[in-house]
């Protein structure tokens, strides 16, 4: 048997066994992104064949909050992950998980991690992994975003996925599993608004879109400063001599001189 009809099989099956109920998914959690400007993060999601709800999954709404499970294992060796945390706050958002390994019903694991995570703050959005490795491939700690690795026949990975939503809000997905069109599996996601407060929700003064950073020059004020005539744009006529050479009339100005002694 190939190994693409064993990772379908491996899939289909526990499919079967979660409708059968014989095994029950991880508990379901909110949705990541439900409400504008509310920061949130979730350790792992799957949508296809295997239908896993975010897991733990947080948000701001209420202010910082942070969940954890001490490990996720699904039979047929399908994934194995210890330690997962999410947690979101203060203008944050952050998941992380230590031992990851997806073996998706082939023995051998085809994706594996001592530990991956992706965190945002007010828009900006990283992630980072140590000691990864899809099939037979090492990955860096910092990979560029939207990295994607293929395994040919059997699945392709993004790595450090990144998606800037309409509203200006980022997602960021340390890794993001496609098995060849019926099963995706996405493990420590972020979500952050750019400009939020520090108790969770966005600033309606605030633009949805990511500022550019530019850099101005200081200009140096002039040392003689300028003088605004208040007779359409020429000067006084008490400074101008008079047509017989008498010196010129004083012009008024009104000033207000400190007395001391």
């Amino acid at each position: 048997m190939s190994r693409k009809k064993a990772v379908a099989g491996g899939i289909g099956a526990l499919s079967a066994l979660l409708v059968a109920g014989t095994v029950l998914a991880p508990a379901a959690g909110a949705t990541t992104r439900t409400t504008d400007g509310v920061n949130s993060a979730f350790a792992i999601s799957a949508t296809g064949l295997l239908t896993i709800k975010p897991t733990p999954s947080v948000n701001d709404e209420d202010g910082f909050s942070q969940e954890s499970v001490a490990r996720l294992r699904l039979p047929a060796s399908l994934v194995d992950l210890r330690a997962l945390n999410a947690q979101a706050g203060a203008g944050t958002a952050k998941a992380s998980i230590l031992d990851v390994s997806v073996g998706l019903g082939v023995g051998k694991p085809l994706l594996s991690a001592s530990a991956i995570e992706a965190e945002c703050e007010n828009g900006k959005a990283t992630s980072s992994l140590a000691k990864a490795k899809i099939g037979d491939i090492n990955l860096g700690v910092a990979v560029p975003p939207n990295t994607a690795i293929k395994v040919p026949g059997l699945l392709s990975v993004e790595v450090n996925k990144q998606v800037t939503h309409k509203d200006g809000s980022v997602t960021v997905t340390a890794l993001s599993i496609n098995v060849d069109g019926v099963q995706k599996i996405e493990l420590a996601s972020a979500t952050c608004y750019p400009g939020d407060d520090d108790n969770g929700g966005g600033d309606d003064d605030t633009p949805t879109t990511k500022p550019t950073e530019t850099t101005s020059k200081t200009t140096k004020p002039s040392s003689k400063p300028s003088a605004s005539p208040s007779n359409g744009g020429s000067a006084p006529a008490g400074d101008k001599p008079t047509a017989n050479g008498k010196a010129p009339t004083p012009t008024p100005v009104k000033a207000h001189l400190d007395v001391t002694g």
